[in-house]
């Protein structure tokens, strides 16, 4: 299926709760008689992520417009996965950022490090020069490439030579690739209304509860 994709700037992403995490897909097929359950994943995993988040109500419109370029569930929005475990750079008012945003002058910080040898997908370690990064990378974190998100699960060594244990690394990265540090996905509402925000009168902050699903079938 042919998606256009909406670009949604972390600006419109100050999560209240958020629970970004792989969707592994796993289906049962029988039960023993012992109890014991039988699951097979033969399915390419994803990442989910029901989010919630709150927005100054003169934001309000701008996300509107972005949802509703998503069509329901038509078209496709790339997300930066951000938790507390991200390593992103972000101003301390929010307000810059907007008045930049409505100038057309918003530039999306976006810190990467360089991936050497490249790697294999499916490969459960890579090596990263991490002397660029604003802070060394947290194991739990996620980073992406191309637009697809993996996990550490590990780290070793420092500088220009660390060491990462991965896991849901589906896409080969090329040698001297750059990884994103904050990490983005591309993924699809879960709903036609997903997204779309509920106003109440004298709130200065509108609220969201959103679902999504990545998509994988590009």
């Amino acid at each position: 299926m042919l998606r256009n994709i909406i670009d949604v700037p972390s600006l419109f992403m100050p999560w209240v709760q958020v629970d970004w995490r792989p969707d592994w897909r796993g289906q049962s097929t029988m039960q023993a008689n012992d109890g014991s359950e039988q699951v097979v994943y033969n399915r390419l995993p994803r990442f989910i992520g029901a989010p919630q988040i709150a927005l100054p109500r003169e934001m309000a419109g701008h996300w509107r417009a972005l949802i509703l370029q998503g069509q329901g569930r038509v078209n496709a929005y790339r997300l930066r996965m951000i938790d507390p475990m991200t390593c992103r750079r972000r101003r301390a008012d929010w307000r810059e950022d907007w008045r930049a945003y409505q100038a057309g002058l918003y530039v999306e910080v976006s810190p990467q490090v360089e991936c050497p040898a490249g790697a294999a997908a499916g490969a459960t370690s890579i090596i990263v020069d991490e002397t660029t990064a604003p802070r060394p990378i947290s194991v739990g974190t996620y980073l992406s490439y191309d637009d697809w998100p993996f996990a550490v699960v590990s780290r070793s060594g420092s500088g220009a030579s660390v060491t990462l244990g991965v896991t849901m690394l589906r896409k080969a990265i090329p040698a001297e690739a750059q990884i994103d540090l904050v990490a983005r996905g591309l993924f699809v509402s879960t709903s036609d209304a997903n997204g779309l925000p509920s106003f109440e009168r004298g709130r200065p902050v509108v609220g969201m509860d959103l679902e999504f699903v990545e998509w994988i079938t590009r």
